[in-house]
């Protein structure tokens, strides 16, 4: 469904500083968060986010 989705090399890294932020600062909140289940949550988020990231990191090393 959205395997046509087309981003611009600016697009592309501001999407990657985005996910890179969103990394570094998961593991703060995993630390702080007193809920199991949030913290399960932030974790499966951190997860999510890092194959975002291979994903990207492997799209793009095609385009140039």
């Amino acid at each position: 469904m959205y395997e046509d989705l087309k981003f611009s090399e600016a697009e592309l890294a501001l999407i990657t500083e985005l996910l890179e932020r969103e990394r570094s600062e998961l593991p703060v909140e995993i630390h702080h968060t007193r809920s199991s289940s949030v913290r399960s949550e932030l974790h499966d988020r951190a997860t999510i986010v890092r194959e975002l990231l291979v994903r990207l990191h492997n799209a793009t090393a095609f385009v140039g």
